[in-house]
């Protein structure tokens, strides 16, 4: 008889033995930098970063910013309360999401979500 996947053999009392394994996740990988092709965007593209690539990219925002909040320019005290803050939105999700450097600026969470998807100011 077979042993179904979530089931543990009554003989070695294990869930990887009698040759069968588990099924495992397969892991999605993201390309670093996406550029995807837009006539209706100024630059004729769009960009979209994968969440370690957009990491990084906050990394240099913050240096760039002198530590400080893009929309309020209040010192950073917390790396936790630190998000990406897209100043040209375009709408809700990511169909026409643009991760552009020139577009993304450090921003405390509070001050991000108080802006939702309006525009804002230009960071100094």
């Amino acid at each position: 008889m077979k042993l179904h996947r979530k089931e543990i053999c009554p003989i070695h009392r294990s869930l990887f033995c009698c040759g069968r394994e588990q099924a495992r996740k397969q892991r999605r990988r993201w390309a670093q930098v996406q550029r995807i092709e837009d006539p209706h965007h100024p630059r004729g593209y769009r960009e979209r970063r994968s969440p370690a690539e957009m990491r990084r990219l906050l990394n240099r925002k913050i240096i760039e910013q002198n530590g400080r909040c893009g929309i309020c320019h209040k010192l950073f005290t917390d790396y936790k309360e630190i998000v990406p803050d897209h100043i040209e939105p375009k709408g809700m999700g990511s169909a026409r999401r643009d991760d552009h450097p020139e577009n993304i600026q450090a921003a405390h969470r509070k001050c991000n979500l108080e802006k939702g998807s309006k525009r804002a100011r230009r960071p100094r």
